[in-house]
């Protein structure tokens, strides 16, 4: 078999047989926004579009009613296309999920139609993962044993500028401190009072200060909340949400331990107490260059324009809690190439729904699809990938 004969013949297949169904999917998961863990539609439409594509499908994967892991084929390797389809509170579909997921569904057929036609040995996975914009359904789904067994991992997500092949990304806490002062009249008797506002204002202070120790990557924001009273009332309760952000989950930790001690001392210093919580966050993408090599020859037959390199980023995704088990492979298919427009924004809401989307959609769907089928011809490009996996997480040792 040519086999590069063979992936445009399936461009072709695609173009007539599949784009404008999973199109129109795609226009009705953006016009029928739900929150995570609520995408009762958007996972009814895959589910149902797999199975009538002759996947095998379990749905409510993980224990999770809007997850689902569709099959097709047998054997080794297993290579998983990863879906989601969670819209933002306010905004919708403002970072281009319904995309993300008709993609991923595009690139499974593809793949199917591959291990059809070759007979040849290899498991596709198309995975439904919830909840990415909060709540991490890649998350639950891989401490809960949906990723066992799988070899590699492909998924895309929709960016402005040109087209490229993601890098890195940041790993996230969440910091809860509550700081705990004793209610007293502000004018009568302020004696009486301890003000717990103002231990949180120390903290703010004394975070800004750490910042000029801060390594190139790290980043943080916080929130200070207080009880609802007036201002003759020195504050008794007063609630700081922070967060610590950087590359890497060791260097993550480190910044956890600096923002206890700072909360702990500005406690202290105001008489006060406090009380802190961690809720772990999303772990950063560890990218995967050989996963991504072959992809990017894939964008490039298909005539699409690519940035250089991997650039890193500094957002976070729970994608990166697989890619440190799992090499992964990260496309970020462009909605307009000619200048950066944020994410999580009314403009990048109405590009997910727009003619470049459909381009968005088509060439992803290819890309990813064709990069499926050399993964399942070689398998050595995967051992390749896992050795590399194996070498980057040494840092984090």
């Amino acid at each position: 078999m040519d086999i590069q004969l063979y992936k445009k013949e399936c461009d072709k297949f695609f173009d007539e047989n599949k784009l404008e169904e999973l199109w129109e999917m795609a226009q009705d998961i953006h016009c029928h926004p739900e929150l995570g863990f609520e995408e009762y539609h958007a996972c009814k439409l895959q589910v149902d579009y797999l199975k009538k594509e002759g996947f095998e499908v379990e749905e409510k994967s993980g224990g999770l009613d809007t997850a689902f892991v569709a099959k097709y084929g047998s054997g080794k390797p297993v290579v998983a296309i990863l879906s989601e389809y969670d819209a933002l509170p306010g905004l919708g579909h403002a970072c281009g999920h319904n995309i993300i997921a008709t993609s991923a569904l595009g690139a499974g057929v593809i793949t199917k139609k591959f291990l059809e036609d070759t007979k040849h040995e290899g498991t596709v996975l198309v995975m439904g993962t919830p909840a990415e914009e909060g709540g991490g359904g890649k998350i639950v789904m891989l401490k809960n044993g949906c990723f066992e067994g799988v070899d590699a991992v492909i998924t895309q997500h929709p960016t402005t500028e040109p087209t490229r092949l993601s890098g890195d990304c940041l790993t996230s806490s969440q910091i809860t401190i509550d700081f705990y002062g004793k209610p007293a009249h502000a004018g009568s008797h302020p004696d009486q009072g301890i003000n717990a506002l103002h231990a949180a204002e120390l903290f703010d202070v004394a975070i800004n200060f750490w910042r000029q120790h801060f390594k190139y990557d790290w980043r943080t924001n916080s929130v200070i909340k207080q009880d609802e009273i007036g201002t003759g009332i020195i504050a008794e309760h007063v609630r700081v949400l922070t967060n610590a952000r950087c590359f890497s989950v060791k260097e993550n930790n480190r910044m956890i331990e600096m923002f206890k001690e700072c909360a702990e001392g500005c406690a202290k210093a105001m008489g006060c107490r406090c009380e802190i919580s961690v809720k772990e966050g999303y772990q950063g993408r560890i990218s995967n260059k050989v996963l991504s090599d072959v992809c990017r020859k894939e964008f490039e037959d298909l005539n699409e324009p690519l940035m250089d390199g991997m650039p890193i980023d500094y957002g976070g995704e729970d994608l990166g809690n697989v890619s440190r088990v799992i090499p992964s492979c990260q496309p970020f298919a462009t909605l307009f190439p000619d200048y950066k427009i944020s994410g999580h924004s009314d403009k990048f809401r109405e590009l997910s729904n727009s003619p470049a989307a459909k381009h968005n959609l088509e060439v992803s769907s290819k890309a990813m699809g064709r990069s499926c089928m050399e993964y399942i011809l070689h398998p050595e490009i995967i051992e390749a990938a896992k050795a590399e996996l194996k070498e980057r997480m040494k840092s984090e040792e």
